[in-house]
């Protein structure tokens, strides 16, 4: 491979940090996953993203000359301007993180740094499900939720760059704050969070539940949204009302996107697009009810191309985009 012929693009998330070397046109090489250390302090998480790299480096067998930037999908509120993480609900440890700086100290290469819901969008629309679109938006609903905004082929940032936080818009005005700020937020009512935050409330507070057992034996604080759905799965009654209300919250988001942006396409990712049929199709069948005039009847809502690698690519497209001709 010929000399800065790659770029490196890491996914920070609440729960894991995915490393990929990919080419400019998006070709992967090789990608290496690790758990986020998320309650630890900033210099560790940013000690495990930096082995992250070079351990997808070793695996590609590529040195540090044969790679030209590399790009962070961070979640959180982003300053682009230097590369800071300014604010993450899921990584509590890692507000005003000046990320990019610092792997460029470890890495010894460019680094830039944005939101991951924003990279999503712009790797599904430079390489995946997109390409085609003048106008997407990119819902990622996993640990939190979050969005990216394509309008016109550009990348929607915003004013400050903050554009695009769709899990903090209130959907329920007297509802539970979680993690957000504003009362009721989408990603304080149907995030994997939320929904494991829920099951626990509800078998603490003396509902029964087959998950009853799963978290009393397992000595933890609380649930998980896997195991939620496995519970939905199996019939569990109380799984089967957190689900049936978390998609009336999620239908009203995706209501909301609709009627604000009347986007050509909406792509749904995020871990719990894996569970579309039980979850993100009742939701989309809401939205298509709901929307303002009939206009999401017709409005494609669909999964990635790129699957969980949305984020690290869209971060390679930046660095192209940022480094590429310096």
């Amino acid at each position: 491979m010929s000399t800065c012929d790659a770029f490196l693009g890491i996914d920070l998330g609440g729960t894991k940090i995915l490393a990929l070397a990919a080419r400019p046109d998006g070709t992967t090489l090789a990608s290496v996953a690790a758990e986020t250390p998320s309650r630890e302090s900033a210099e560790r998480v940013v000690a495990v993203m930096t082995e992250t790299a070079r351990a997808v480096m070793s695996q590609a067998e590529l040195d540090a000359t044969a790679v030209a930037a590399v790009g962070v999908a961070s979640a959180g509120a982003i300053d682009a301007g230097t590369g800071t993480l300014v604010h993450a609900p899921q990584l509590p440890t890692m507000s005003n993180t000046p990320l990019a700086s610092m792997l460029r100290q470890r890495l010894g290469m460019s680094a830039v740094v944005g939101n991951d819901a924003n990279l999503a969008a712009l790797g599904e629309h430079r390489y995946g499900a997109g390409r085609r679109v003048q106008d997407l938006v990119f819902l990622a609903v996993s640990t939190g939720i979050g969005a990216g905004i394509i309008i016109g082929g550009e990348l929607f940032t915003g004013s400050a760059g903050f554009a695009g936080e769709v899990g903090h818009m209130t959907i329920d005005a007297h509802g539970p704050y979680g993690l957000s700020t504003m009362p009721g937020a989408l990603e304080s009512l149907c995030s994997g969070t939320a929904l494991a935050r829920v099951a626990t409330e509800r078998i603490t507070a003396g509902e029964y539940s087959s998950m009853t057992s799963v978290l009393s034996n397992t000595n933890r604080k609380g649930l998980t949204a896997r195991e939620v759905f496995a519970a939905h799965h199996s019939g569990d009654a109380l799984a089967q009302s957190i689900i049936t209300d978390a998609v009336v919250y999620l239908g009203a988001g995706l209501t909301n996107v609709v009627n604000l942006f009347n986007p050509e396409t909406i792509i749904v990712g995020g871990g719990l697009a894996s569970e579309w049929d039980a979850y993100i199709a009742p939701a989309v069948a809401l939205m298509r009810e709901q929307s303002f005039a009939g206009i999401g009847r017709l409005t494609p809502v669909v999964p990635p191309a790129l699957g969980s690698e949305a984020g690290a690519l869209g971060a390679i497209a930046l660095a192209n985009d940022t480094f590429r001709n310096r």
